[in-house]
């Protein structure tokens, strides 16, 4: 989604500058968040300025949405929603199953956070901090395969699916280098036979014209 004369990206380190200033404004540990800067998601203007930004982090199969802030709090209304759009790709991209926030505006609400049952409440990440229903929201964003599973499980299924990419990985090196000695083999008969056909010539080239019957 794009509005005109704003896009949505990855926070880099030449948006610190710019940065530290929005979160002091809302008194966030802007040190604490220099460090947690791949977390962010920026929107800027077309000519780079950013105007907005806001962080997730992630756990496993889950994403916390925190630190939003914006130079101009009359645009985030409209910078919202690329924001958001923004975090679901991220979302997307790292399989995440369920988002959570803190933020209780009508934003968020309207797009379907919901204050989380005691079910999903006791899935609430650790990392994320202390959970307190009063002020979480949730989203499932898509099915996640891990729900039933203990952290071992997950473990174990992550090693496995990592053994099968790396025996995929192996078999498809393998085949590449059966193709790769079989056009090397090729290569070194052509080479062969165009030498032995340019020696030949050279030699009838070489070889002395015969004399005509003497009168």
């Amino acid at each position: 989604m794009t509005v005109p004369q704003f896009q949505a990206r990855r926070a880099t380190l030449d948006d610190l500058p710019v940065l530290r200033p929005l979160w002091e404004a809302e008194r966030l540990d802007a040190a604490a968040l220099e460090k947690r800067l791949t977390e962010f998601q920026v929107v800027c203007t077309e000519v780079g300025q950013v105007v907005a930004a806001i962080g997730m982090q992630r756990h496993r199969q889950h994403g916390l949405l925190h630190s939003a802030v914006f130079a101009d709090f009359g645009l985030a209304d409209t910078l919202r929603p690329l924001l958001w759009e923004r975090l679901r790709t991220v979302g997307r991209n790292h399989a995440l199953a369920r988002m959570w926030t803190r933020e209780s505006l009508q934003f968020w609400r309207g797009l379907g956070f919901q204050p989380p049952d005691e079910e999903q409440l006791a899935n609430f990440p650790a990392e994320f901090g202390v959970p307190d229903a009063e002020g979480l929201f949730t989203l499932k964003v898509r099915e996640d395969p891990f729900a039933d599973m203990t952290p071992e499980q997950e473990d174990a299924l992550l090693k496995q699916h990592l053994r099968a990419d790396t025996e995929k990985m192996l078999k498809q090196a393998k085949t590449l280098r059966m193709f790769a000695y079989i056009a090397a083999g090729v290569f070194i008969i052509v080479l062969a036979v165009c030498a032995r056909y340019l020696w030949r010539y050279q030699r009838r080239q070489n070889r002395p014209a015969m004399r005509g019957p003497r009168l």
